[in-house]
């Protein structure tokens, strides 16, 4: 089972979302996407922590082995 998730992590590490999940759902596989972009237009928020320049040029740099991951996560979904 693949879920996108953003979980708060507690004392052990692990996500009380993913824990809650797991223990409903059975295993669950990740796709982790790191340094997403937040928003379309960072102009319209203030949102001086993040680098919309840093947030791009991972993006680019990321992009074929994100979309890869994505794609082999798509196809074992399908199998299931």
């Amino acid at each position: 089972m693949y879920f996108c998730i953003r979980c708060v992590v507690n004392s052990n590490h692990f996500g009380t979302m993913e824990w809650c999940i797991t223990t409903a759902l059975g295993e669950l596989h990740r796709i982790i996407g790191y340094n997403t972009t937040q928003v379309a237009k960072y102009d319209n928020y203030e949102l001086g922590s993040f680098s919309e320049e840093a947030k791009h040029a991972w993006q680019d740099a990321h992009w074929e082995e994100d979309l890869h991951k994505a794609y082999e996560a798509g196809k074992q979904m399908a199998k299931l």
